[in-house]
């Protein structure tokens, strides 16, 4: 894509949430690096859901999808 999209999607976690994470519903997950230092999990129904690097399920829910690739 464009420079444009490309710096778009880099810093689409402009909210985090701190809400349970369904960890057997995420399919993919990416390290945001920006102005908010985040990761973004999405879902099997294409859902992104941002969530701060030390949330208490990140680190389990990035095992779990590497696990399962």
């Amino acid at each position: 894509g464009s420079i444009v999209s490309q710096s778009m999607r880099r810093y689409n976690c402009v909210r985090l949430s701190a809400r349970q994470l369904n960890i057997k519903n995420l399919v993919s997950y990416e390290k945001i690096q920006g102005p908010v230092e985040a990761i973004m999990f999405i879902n099997k129904q294409g859902v992104k859901i941002c969530v701060k690097p030390d949330h208490k399920q990140a680190q389990p829910a990035m095992k779990n999808i590497e696990e399962r690739r």
